[in-house]
């Protein structure tokens, strides 16, 4: 009976090959090389991009790759038949130890999903002779559960006769519950080892079973947090910036404060750049990161000089695997794609306004059908198919992204007001094929119109019947999470391939490793963006009414169409005090941090982001010559002008800007406090609005060292503008969704705007 028992357990829990089966001369290990990019793992963050590359292998030849710990317990049991009854003996084999204790599921962190580089196993390529996995940094801990022959986790109960070992008492009925189950976690405190087991045979043909635990990762929650400073200081600035610049803001300040363990010089306020003007304007933050000038200011009353900083752009950009690579058996194998792929603009102008539904028929406006010039036109794209088997109708699908199960429709991007549409919308204001169907029950009155220029991808949704064509996140942690499974491959349609789509801007792109698209530009050639299309582009724009590149105006041959300068808005006024009394250690500071993003810090941009040209640096000298060379008395009238501006319809003593049209955000200038607003009656467009903002709720915003800095003003911002009211809903006799009472309570949850990267 315990010969039996044995035996079952061993069927169900899987065991090594038998000692009396195994070779008892094995082959020696191949010679083989690894490689991590990066090469440095104590420094990488949670959802950093990781490549492993294991060359030098035989042919045939089979990786898995785990996450593990440094050092695996050393306490399993195994049966011994030798005897004719079950005798139990130690296993120190370490395959049988990788397999108990590194079998569980991992999850992430950051996504909250199973981590993409556990368990995963890749073939060698034919092509390269390499086998690759492309995966993401992973940060969490192992499932708890339960380790078979270890008797202090197994899920064994004790018996005299077939398991005198297990120690591991049940503490539920259906003995699901026990006093300890295993589990292990990856982080900086706790490193773990990437765990390489290599299966193939030499030229002999005598096969290999080999371990690599040589590289160690620490990896970190992601974060932007300045290190190697001081913290706060009196002389701190505050500088209000979009999440795509904190990188490079936080390269800034470790340039000036890190060296001699100083304060740093800004304190990193990160919000949408609308509410960063807004702040900007009343003297809550005294520069503000903006990459489309006064076009997202609601008011200008601050006097300021926009300085070039950067050049970036925006794109569109692809993330996924396309079988273009084959194995030693000659099968098709699917790798990270790397290609780059090239759009027209009326292709992306059809992509983003005509649906995300149904891209077998209509939808994307049919540019993912086999046989599309797009497709045709894109090799890699061309391979990315529905399996086990291709079709018309499912390939579109899988091209486009589309997960109708988990309603989301392969685009995403940003939520908010910002740059990237602006830039965006501007260009493809110009086609003909940016309009939205001429479908009224879905598009309502804007049907058959086009979109324009638009200020938030939500405009692409002008109705609350969503049609999908960029389904927006709140953030850039939750646009990642959007787009995790295909990025990593772990998505169940990667099988024949898979692609998701990310409308974002080329400094985020490159952080996360995805591939913008070629878009043509004046000349009709196809340009992808690099830092020398950027700088062409940059040298051949022309100047708007604020002194801003104007995105769209560049004629050079080998300008890339969406490029668009960084500016810091910085007051001309000198900064003061409460008392109107000018802050001199804050000017000061002032002066040094624009002289080093104008010098030095050109060389510590971000990756994505491209140095100004030389026109460009001098007209940043120029405009940082005259920041603080007002008077205190004028920063005074300006700091109250813009804190209590005129009521609607009073003129106000200075100009304000004319933002760019855009029907889904929020008017310009308040109302007049006459009494409270009547209660606004729920819209299709605003219950969306709310439920979209619900639901982001859940998702943690983008992590910088204070995380909640990026989420927090557009919550307020959503909340105040488009929200409906629990009023309404009690006035029209309906119970409140649990989605809107889940807002309200976040709502005043985070009613604190939080301010991010201080020193860690």
């Amino acid at each position: 009976m315990g010969l039996a028992v044995a035996c079952g357990v061993l069927a169900v829990l899987g065991s090594a090959v038998p000692p009396a089966l195994a070779q008892e001369n094995p082959p020696a290990p191949p010679a083989y090389t690894l490689k991590t990019v990066p090469a440095d793992l104590s420094r990488v963050q949670d959802g950093d991009p990781l490549q492993v590359v294991v060359s030098g292998l035989p042919a045939g030849s089979v990786a898995v790759l785990k996450i593990c710990p440094t050092r695996l317990p050393d306490n399993l049991l195994k049966p011994d038949f030798s005897t004719g009854t079950v005798q139990w003996q130690p296993d120190h084999d370490f395959g049988s130890r990788v397999r108990a204790y590194c079998g569980q599921e991992f999850s992430d962190e950051l996504t909250g999903q199973r981590a993409g580089a556990h368990n995963v196993t890749r073939v060698r390529s034919h092509t390269s002779g390499d086998v690759v996995f492309d995966v993401t940094v992973p940060r969490g801990q192992a499932k708890p559960g339960f380790v078979g022959f270890d008797p202090k986790y197994t899920n064994f109960d004790w018996d005299e006769k077939n398991f005198p070992w297990a120690d591991n008492p049940a503490v539920s009925a259906d003995g699901q519950i026990r006093t300890r189950s295993w589990s292990y976690s990856c982080d900086e405190n706790t490193p773990c080892a990437l765990t390489l087991e290599i299966v193939g045979a030499d030229a002999a043909g005598n096969s290999f079973d080999v371990f690599d635990t040589s590289r160690v990762i620490r990896p970190a929650a992601p974060g932007l947090a300045v290190q190697g400073c001081g913290g706060i200081g009196a002389e701190t600035l505050n500088a209000s910036m979009p999440e795509r610049f904190g990188r490079t803001a936080v390269a800034w300040n470790q340039l000036l404060c890190a060296p001699t363990g100083g304060s740093q010089p800004t304190t990193i306020v990160g919000e949408t750049e609308d509410a960063g003007l807004k702040a900007f304007d009343t003297g809550a933050s005294d520069l503000a990161v903006t990459g489309s000038g006064s076009a997202l200011a609601k008011q200008a009353v601050r006097s300021r000089e926009y300085v070039p900083v950067g050049l970036n752009a925006a794109v569109l950009a692809t993330t996924g695997w396309s079988p273009t690579d084959a194995d030693d058996n000659g099968s098709p194998l699917i790798s990270r794609l790397t290609d780059t792929f090239s759009m027209t603009s009326g292709e992306l102008a059809l992509m983003l306004s005509q649906g995300g539904q149904n891209p077998d028929t209509t939808g994307r406006g049919g540019i993912f059908r086999d046989g599309s010039a797009f497709v045709a036109r894109n090799p890699a794209l061309a391979k990315v198919q529905a399996s086990p088997v291709p079709s018309e109708f499912l390939n579109p699908v899988v091209r486009a992204g589309a997960d109708p199960t988990a309603l989301f429709w392969g685009t995403t991007g940003e939520a908010g007001p910002g740059t990237i549409p602006v830039v965006l919308s501007t260009v493809l204001a110009e086609t003909a094929e940016w309009k939205f169907p001429d479908s009224k029950d879905v598009y309502g009155a804007a049907a058959g119109k086009s979109p324009g220029v638009i200020t938030d991808l939500g405009a692409l949704d002008p109705t609350g019947n969503s049609q999908h064509n960029v389904d927006g996140k709140v953030g850039q942690l939750a646009v990642r999470k959007a787009v995790d499974s295909v990025m990593t491959g772990t998505s169940a349609a990667c099988f024949g391939g898979c692609l998701n789509w990310v409308v974002t801007d080329l400094a985020t792109a490159r952080a996360y490793g995805w591939k913008p698209v070629a878009l043509p530009n004046a000349s009709g050639k196809f340009v992808e963006p690099t830092e020398a299309s950027l700088q062409a582009a940059a040298g051949s724009m022309k100047e708007g009414p604020d002194g801003t590149l104007s995105p769209g105006t560049a004629t050079d041959p080998a300008a890339y169409p969406l490029t668009f300068a960084e500016y810091l808005a910085a007051p001309v006024n000198p900064l003061v005090d409460a008392n109107c009394v000018p802050v001199k250690p804050k000017q000061d500071e002032l002066a040094t941090v624009l002289k080093m993003a104008r010098h030095g810090g050109q060389g510590a941009l971000a990756p994505g982001l491209a140095p100004l040209t030389p026109a460009l640096a001098g007209e940043a000298d120029a405009r940082a010559a005259k920041v603080g060379t007002g008077t205190a008395a004028e920063s005074c009238k300006q700091r109250d002008e813009a804190t209590n501006p005129p009521a609607a319809g009073a003129t106000g003593t200075s100009g304000t800007a004319t933002p760019v049209s855009n029907t889904s955000a929020p008017a310009g200038s308040p109302a007049a406090a006459t009494g409270p607003a009547p209660a606004a009656a729920p819209t299709p467009a605003s219950v969306l609005a709310a439920k979209n903002l619900a639901d982001a709720t859940a998702i943690p915003p983008f992590a910088g060292a204070g995380v909640l800095g990026a989420l927090i003003p557009l919550l307020a911002l959503l909340v105040l503008v488009t929200l409906p009211s629990l009023t309404a809903y009690a006035t029209a006799g309906r119970p409140v969704p649990p989605w809107l009472g889940r807002t309200t309570r976040a709502v005043v949850a985070l009613a604190e705007r939080v301010r991010f990267g201080r020193a860690a």
